[in-house]
């Protein structure tokens, strides 16, 4: 069936609507103009209709609209109208008509901004318009409506002329157009008032109380001129007498409340930096994520250089624009007063945690060294109280970040109990039971490393979490994004939902109840996502849900509960078809012989890098199309099995269905471009238009039977890629990479409102678990993680941060089994140090590993120090397996023969092997095994009675014969030496 999605359905609507009839009669009346059409989506989003407006968009932009229309709009609701419409957080609830009005929202602001780019962003015009502010009063009044229509653009001219200290006439122009602006252009005003002469200050700062919307101003952070107001209060009055009688007059009139002589300007400078610490600064013209908060937002700056001016810089994230803010007023505060403490501490809590969210968890010493230098140099009193406003806060970049640098100097204070009863635990044992596994990790080594004795039960804490650290599988590629831990009973519905998050570059560990859940949360410490099907059992989903926030070791990791059917949702047929496509691909044996894309070679010129640009791309096309056609006949005969009948226009939809998927299976694994194969990218668009252009077909007969058949069918296919591992990945790679719903296919999406209101009730005790409909495309997903994410402390922790962790409580462990940090009971994580050993994908760590396992007592210890001895698979440095075997010898000496049998057997053929003959050293330490776990009185015997040493000694061996350098012989007019 082919299913139009409700943006294409509304659309069918409208024209119907445009029409005032029945698709087959002829309209009515004239088709709507641009602007009459843009009249109607304003008035539906003025209605709350925002799906519905999305419609109106779509046929706004297929009405080809003028530059004249564009600019018309921006004459008639202002410069940023199109600018605005990214501030609506959700347009519609289905995801594919959300990502459709998006991108036509970027592409009128796209539109609109080349248009006023080509007509009004002129530098000539803006200056002929600013020059004709101190002409005639005509002159003046139609230059003050151009410079209005510029907007923004126009604002550093107007700033530049103003400092330039112009005509008596040309100044007053330019101060009265200020009022007449619109308010989003005030931010450049704001930012550059630091620039201008105190007279000038004066001459701005009573433009900007003169606006209608002078108190709206300060709702915004780019707007706001309170601030600049006690930077003016906050030096002597002797100064400038009337700029400072004035910012008193204004913070008297829009302020309400104590006057302004009752207030202490550092006071107020420094709440004005905790609003933004604190994240309550509000922005206009802001991008803005799915739940309405800012993501992105506009920030006017000073940038210094020959010429210095203010800039706009349009995309700032939320987090620096706050760092931005907070980080001047606070400065400003300490302008006032150098030793005022809280703006010291406000300015170091800001930094630090913009630094922290920078680095992303890793050590702020490597990352951010300027931030370093800063919080080394603050005294501990400070930085301690900070740690403690960040543990009872819960702000996690602080806590971290105070954590790392308190360790670094081996704090005592930090690490040391308060004084008084009942005995409280120092702040970093606190923060080892802090809900962060960074965190965790920083206080544990940071007590390690410091002079204070750590409390008994501090010390299992430690080991506990070093224990969960050095579980990390080094194995994992950098570029993966984090572990994903799933669990659901249903394996279909698991491999789909699996499928999906490694599409967005998770690894993805599917697990099958509650109970796998938890030992897996505590057996390591590198997950960074969870997703819960709500069919989980054992324990129920509250009581498992109830287990993993209250537990530590979850680390306040983002939680995920899947509102899935009680009846597994069954594939549409197109999905299935995908799936079939995708399981063909994997099991190809056919290379295609597809050229590399073009890369530009230096050594010709540009006719003839155009020749050979364009001969790859035609042999790409050409290789792309043989393969996408024999894909699909490939599907066509699989379909031709199944019990399902298609009429003559089913049969047409489903042969471009059929090669639509192929060319998709084959954009999952080759770049397909206009840079690189134009045609195919030409072929498929002409594909997607053919499809949309069919008349809606009816279902196809016998679905529901051809569905099951085709499920058993890939059932059967999916056992047999499994048991390859290179088609497996590359199975699992297409299908993380081919989304059914940005291919167009039709998909059956389940969203049960009352069920997720259940599940909402059930959980309702635990704020911090988000319920999500059974994702079946990323589009799902994608806003889900992007609200998320907004937070920086809830992107998952980069691989070589789990590395770097990973390999230092190894390093711990080791110090605790050496005696180097006695008191500890490093046996607990026999399993971890095993691992390392047995998996020696870090050298550094295996070696670290080898000195700790060799004083474990147990059977599995001996083990794995033999079988990292003799391994010869993975190809292990000749230098770690001597050390392992140096640790093998003696750890028998220390406990006996512990091995078992086949441990022993293959140290015996690695003994007496013509490989390991090659490093004598290794041999020699094999040799010492082979006799201390098999020694044998027969064969000892044997070699006694065997042994002949030859008669004479063997000749040395010569070595290369050395020839004496020839001696020069001075030439004639050389003299000798």
């Amino acid at each position: 069936m082919r299913t139009a999605s409700f943006l294409a359905f509304g659309l069918v609507l409208f024209a119907l609507a445009l029409g005032g009839g029945a698709g087959a009669q002829p309209p009515r009346g004239p088709a709507l103009k641009p602007l009459e059409i843009y009249e109607r989506f304003r008035a539906t989003i003025g209605e709350g209709k925002y799906d519905v407006a999305g419609i109106f968009l779509d046929e706004f932009l297929k009405s080809s609209p003028t530059d004249a229309d564009y600019l018309e709009i921006e004459r008639k609701y202002g410069t940023t109208v199109f600018q605005t419409l990214r501030t609506i957080p959700k347009y519609s609830d289905d995801p594919a008509t959300e990502k459709q009005i998006r991108d036509n929202i970027e592409l009128v602001n796209k539109n609109a901004q080349a248009v006023t780019a080509k007509v009004l962003y002129k530098p000539e015009r803006v200056a002929k318009y600013v020059r004709n502010l101190g002409e005639t009063y005509e002159e003046k009044q139609f230059a003050q409506l151009e410079l209005k229509r510029t907007g923004e653009y126009a604002v550093p001219f107007l700033i530049d002329a103003l400092r330039a200290n112009p005509s008596k006439e040309l100044a007053a122009g330019i101060l009265d157009t200020i009022p007449v602006l619109e308010g989003p252009t005030m931010a450049g005003w704001v930012a550059a008032l630091d620039l201008f002469t105190p007279d000038q200050q004066y001459g701005v700062l009573v433009a900007l109380a003169r606006r209608r919307d002078a108190r709206d101003l300060l709702n915004n952070a780019q707007t706001d001129f309170v601030p600049f107001l006690w930077r003016v209060l906050s030096r002597p009055r002797s100064e400038s007498s009337t700029l400072y009688d004035l910012a008193a007059q204004l913070h008297n009139e829009l302020l309400p409340g104590p006057k302004a002589d009752t207030k202490r300007p550092e006071v107020e400078l420094t709440a004005f930096a905790r609003k933004y610490y604190d994240h309550k600064g509000r922005y206009f013209g802001a991008k803005t994520n799915p739940d309405a908060s800012a993501a992105l937002v506009p920030v006017w700056v000073v940038r210094p250089g020959e010429v210095t001016r203010v800039v706009r810089l349009a995309d700032v994230p939320v987090g620096q624009a706050e760092e931005y803010y907070g980080l001047r007023y606070a400065r400003w505060a300490l302008d006032v007063r150098p030793d005022y403490e809280p703006a010291q501490a406000l300015i170091l809590a800001l930094a630090a945690e913009r630094a922290v969210e920078r680095a992303k968890y890793a050590p702020l010493a490597a990352t951010e060294p300027a931030v370093y230098k800063l919080l080394s140099e603050a005294p501990s009193r400070a930085l301690i109280e900070l740690l403690s406003r960040g543990l009872a806060g819960k702000r996690t970049p602080l806590v971290l970040a105070m954590v790392q640098v308190l360790g670094d100097r081996a704090d005592r204070e930090a690490a040391t109990p308060p004084a008084g009863t009942p005995p409280k635990p120092s702040l970093l044992v606190r923060a080892l039971g802090y809900p962060d596994h960074s965190v965790q990790f920083a206080a544990a080594s940071a007590l390690l490393r410091s002079p204070v004795p750590v409390p008994a039960e501090a010390k299992v804490q430690i080991v506990e979490i070093l224990r969960r650290a050095a579980g990390f599988d080094g194995g994992k590629p950098e570029e993966s994004k984090g572990t994903a831990l799933l669990v659901d009973p249903g394996k279909f519905r698991a491999d789909a939902n699996g499928a999906l998050l490694r599409g967005f570059g998770y690894d993805v560990e599917i697990l099958g109840s509650g109970r796998d859940l938890l030992r897996r949360v505590a057996r390591s410490s590198d997950f960074d996502l969870i997703f819960i099907d709500h069919h989980a059992a054992d324990p129920e989903l509250k009581d498992l849900v109830g287990q993993l926030t209250a537990d530590a070791r979850v680390a306040a990791r983002p939680i995920f509960v899947i509102a899935s059917p009680d009846k597994p949702r069954t594939p549409t047929f197109d999905q299935l078809l995908l799936r079939t496509a995708e399981l063909l691909a994997a099991t190809e044996n056919d290379v295609l012989g597809l050229a590399d894309p073009y890369v530009p070679d230096p050594r010709y010129n540009a006719d003839e890098q155009l020749k050979l640009r364009t001969q790859i791309q035609q042999r790409r096309d050409v290789v792309l199309r043989d393969a996408a056609v024999g894909r699909a006949a490939r599907l066509q005969r699989v379909i031709d099995t199944l019990p399902i009948t298609l009429s003559d226009s089913q049969k047409r939809l489903m042969s471009l269905r059929l090669l639509l998927v192929s060319y998709s299976v084959l954009a999952a694994e080759f770049p397909i471009s206009t840079e690189s194969a134009p045609g195919t990218v030409a072929e498929i668009t002409r594909i997607r238009n053919q499809i949309a252009a069919q008349p809606p077909s009816a279902q196809y007969a016998a679905t529901a039977l051809a569905s099951a058949d085709l499920m058993k069918l890939i059932e059967r296919f999916e056992l047999d890629v499994a048991k390859v591992k290179g088609a497996q990945n590359k199975y699992d790679a297409l299908r993380s990479k081919a989304d059914p719903v940005e291919i167009g296919l039709a998909v059956e999406p389940f969203r049960d409102p009352v069920l997720e209101a259940r599940l909402a009730r059930l959980l309702k005790g635990y704020p911090g678990i988000k319920i999500v409909t059974e994702p079946y495309s990323r589009l799902v997903l994608e806003p889900e993680f992007k609200v998320l994410f907004a937070d920086p402390m809830m992107v998952p922790r980069e691989v070589p941060v789990k590395k770097a962790e990973s390999r230092a409580a190894i390093e711990f462990l080791r110090q605790m089994a050496v005696g180097d940090l006695p008191g500890y009971d490093f046996k607990l994580a026999e399993a971890e140090l095993r691992n390392a050993v047995d998996v020696p994908t870090d050298v550094d760590r295996a070696s670290a590993a080898v000195d700790a396992v060799e004083r474990l007592k147990s059977p599995a210890a001996q083990q794995s120090l033999l079988r990292l001895a003799t391994r010869t698979i993975g190809e292990p440095p000749i230098a770690l397996r001597r050390k392992a075997a140096d640790a093998a010898i003696r750890h028998v000496r220390a406990f006996g023969r512990l091995a078992p049998q086949a441990a022993i057997d293959e140290v015996v053929r690695d003994a007496t092997s013509d490989t390991t003959a090659k490093d004598s050293e290794l041999l020699a330490k094999l040799l010492t095994l082979k006799g201390m776990l098999a020694y044998n009185p027969g064969n000892f015997a044997n070699d006694l009675k065997n042994y002949n040493p030859p008669v004479l000694p063997p000749a040395p061996k010569k070595g290369p014969e050395q020839k004496e350098p020839e001696k020069k012989v001075p030439e004639k007019n050389e003299a000798p030496q």
